[in-house]
């Protein structure tokens, strides 16, 4: 008879990855995976960039309906469309800019509203991303790569 692992849901380092070649395969690129410790540390980074990414959406949603309604009485070229054009294409390289701070300390944004954030880490041995959603204190939550956010495991540290 063989012995089933028992899962405990406790973090690990990348180093403990049971298939590390094939978990490896399954992180896009230029994705990191970090530790639990790391991802904490990062989070307070992180929080404030995912306020600045809801801010730009919001804003951008805005401009976006006003220049629907502007569309419907001027030309395609007058200055006024233009320069709303041109703040929102402003708007969408701010977006990309905060993405990549964001992606630089691991982070990557699941959903931006509700906001929530991951990080790749590993987990009993598998690849995992630990899971934040806005109001929660801590990073106390992880799931399967191939799952979602509904699915969440809590955190159990050793």
């Amino acid at each position: 008879m063989s012995e089933v692992p028992i899962y405990s849901g406790r973090p690990m380092e990348i180093a403990d990855l049971l298939n590390f070649e094939q978990a490896i395969d399954e992180i896009p690129n230029g994705a990191k995976v970090v530790t639990i410790e790391e991802a904490r540390d990062s989070l307070p980074v992180a929080k404030k960039l995912l306020i600045k990414l809801q801010s730009i959406s919001d804003n951008a949603a805005d401009l976006t309906e006003e220049l629907d309604i502007i569309l419907e009485s001027y030309d395609s070229n007058h200055d006024h469309v233009t320069e709303l054009a041109d703040y929102l294409a402003t708007m969408i390289h701010s977006w990309h800019q905060v993405i990549d701070e964001m992606e630089k300390t691991g982070t990557k944004m699941a959903c931006l509203d509700p906001g929530r954030l991951e990080w790749y880490g590993v987990v009993d041995e598998q690849l995992v991303l630990y899971s934040w959603a806005q109001g929660e204190e801590d990073i106390e939550w992880y799931h399967e790569i191939n799952s979602s956010f509904f699915s969440r495991k809590p955190l159990i540290e050793a």
